[in-house]
């Protein structure tokens, strides 16, 4: 993937220290577009839950293996599909003096065999979110400064993700000159200890006295 051949759109999400902090992006729909228009990508697209057994045992190599799958298909109307949505996101130092930082995340679907899921063009950059500079230390390690920058994160992903679960009926894409209704579920977040725990509150949290969920 050639991030330099990229075009994004810039978004602001606040204003810190007269300072004002973009999110830069690509639209999600758009990303989602660009992996279901590649034939190669959609012949090893899966669109049903399938109950696959070996020797009586029930077998997860896939997501459309598992009951997850199975109930959130029970939950959509017959003629729609689910669209499994995988997201994976890491702060990255991008230069070797480790003074410029960047926070990409990208976009994948477990609808594409995981065999093929594991190659280069079947995942999209949907873009950067903005990182937080504080004006000292003591700003940052201050609980409100750490509410700061959880608030910016959980923003800047619903803002990321509005547009797909905006219309509760689901969303439509072109598949092989068909029309497929999909109701898109967030099914996987990959990242590092760190982004895990950013994800789901248990770090940087401005309620904890701790350094971390292990102490």
């Amino acid at each position: 993937m050639n991030r330099s051949q990229l075009s994004y759109s810039k978004h602001c999400i606040l204003v810190h220290n007269n300072r004002e902090y973009f999110i830069n992006y690509r639209p999600i729909k758009n990303c989602i577009e660009i992996l279901l228009s590649n034939s190669e990508i959609l012949q090893h697209f899966i669109f049903k839950y399938e109950n696959k057994k070996h020797q009586g045992e029930k077998l997860y190599a896939e997501q459309n293996f598992g009951n997850w799958w199975k109930y959130a298909e029970a939950s959509i109307p017959p003629s729609a599909c689910i669209l499994s949505l995988i997201l994976y996101s890491d702060a990255t130092t991008t230069d070797t003096l480790g003074k410029s930082s960047l926070h990409p995340i990208y976009i994948s679907l477990g609808n594409i065999l995981t065999w093929r899921r594991n190659k280069e063009d079947a995942k999209q950059l949907l873009g950067y979110f903005p990182i937080l500079f504080a004006k000292n230390e003591k700003e940052k390690t201050s609980p409100e400064f750490k509410k700061l920058v959880r608030e910016t994160f959980h923003k800047s992903l619903k803002f990321l993700l509005d547009p797909l679960f905006e219309n509760e009926n689901g969303i439509n894409y072109k598949i092989n000159n068909r029309i497929i209704w999909f109701f898109p579920k967030i099914s996987t977040i990959i990242g590092d200890w760190p982004e895990a725990c950013t994800y789901s509150l248990t770090y940087k949290s401005a309620s904890s006295n701790f350094p971390c969920h292990f102490c």
